[in-house]
């Protein structure tokens, strides 16, 4: 089934096909979950990929981090602040999930969020470690509304909701491996970056959220709030 016509969505040209068979295309990432034709890979989002203060802080992190030579980091290609877990969806029910979705975020407000400080974390399987711009927690309470909400459309399709201890952050770098004892050494040096970049760049890393997205196999969806 085609999206229906009202649907707003692009192609993201630069989100290839993952190949297991061949680690090269994916710089050694591993799935979360097993490829299966007609299930996309899916989640819900606020974009932060074309913020020049975030593009700043990004570089300048990676500059500390790499000229430690402890570890190789790699910019994250579209850096967000997730409102749901990566679920995988079939074909067939992007549409209506869609729909469901919109209605679920119809009346949210736009906002601003303040950030904190930078923090490592470790995915589940501890197969990749992040650098992580936090959210302040007194932000806490609009982002809980917004993944309420979405995890309300989220439970119609038996999908999984999102963490319940919740730490909110904008991840920035990425590494192969758990190397969060390594990162952490070099975190007085990352979070004099982080203070001084987000001074300067304040207005634009803490820019006004008018947007939802969700990314849904290479196709996006937005949903604008009021």
């Amino acid at each position: 089934m085609l999206p229906s016509p009202n649907l707003q969505f692009k192609d993201d040209t630069n989100d290839a096909a993952f190949d297991e068979k061949d680690p090269s295309k994916h710089q050694g990432r591993t799935r979360s979950f097993p490829h299966e034709r007609g299930i996309w890979a899916s989640y819900v989002y606020i974009d932060y990929s074309e913020s020049d203060g975030w593009i700043e802080m990004q570089d300048e992190c990676r500059t500390v981090l790499n000229s430690a030579k402890t570890v190789d980091f790699m910019p994250i290609d579209r850096m967000h602040l997730s409102l749901s877990k990566t679920f995988t969806i079939r074909h067939h029910n992007i549409a209506p999930f869609v729909e469901n979705l919109r209605e679920q975020l119809k009346g949210h407000r736009r906002f601003r969020l303040e950030f904190s400080g930078l923090e490592v974390y470790v995915n589940e399987e501890r197969t990749r470690t992040f650098l992580g711009v936090r959210v302040s927690e007194e932000a806490y309470g609009t982002l809980n509304e917004l993944v309420t909400s979405v995890d309300e459309c989220l439970s119609e399709y038996k999908l999984p909701l999102y963490y319940t201890e919740r730490a909110f952050h904008v991840s920035i770098l990425w590494c192969l491996g758990d190397q969060e004892a390594e990162v952490r050494k070099e975190l007085p040096a990352l979070t004099s970056v982080f203070e001084r970049v987000y001074e300067e760049e304040y207005c634009d890393i803490s820019q006004l959220v008018k947007k939802i997205w969700f990314k849904c196999g290479n196709k996006m969806f937005h949903f604008d709030l009021i």
